[in-house]
């Protein structure tokens, strides 16, 4: 048996997993019962969620920068480099109007 230190430990690994539904059937209704006990856990997933739906957005950003790129056209210099949580929040910032 594991102590509670061990288990979140092993929930905390298979969280990125389970945010994108990409688990097993057993791991992922392991993850569900702990994280309704463990308010540290159910905290780190609550990231995550929210992170998992713009990945699929921002691998096309940046595959349609790589290839400006390629063709020659770059994006503007008043734009700079994002950290993913601005890009994500300039996302949903646009989302809401």
């Amino acid at each position: 048996m594991l102590s509670s230190l061990q288990e979140c430990d092993t929930i905390r690994e298979r969280l990125a997993g389970y945010a994108l539904n990409s688990l097993v059937k057993e791991e992922a209704g392991a993850v569900t019962a702990h994280l309704a006990t463990c308010s540290a856990c159910h905290a780190e997933h609550e990231c995550l969620a929210a992170v998992a739906p713009h990945l699929i957005p921002l691998r096309e950003a940046l595959a349609d920068e790589s290839q400006r790129r390629k063709h020659g056209r770059h994006r503007p210099e008043r734009i700079t480099s994002l950290t993913l949580s601005q890009w994500v929040n300039s996302k949903a910032l646009v989302a809401a109007r």
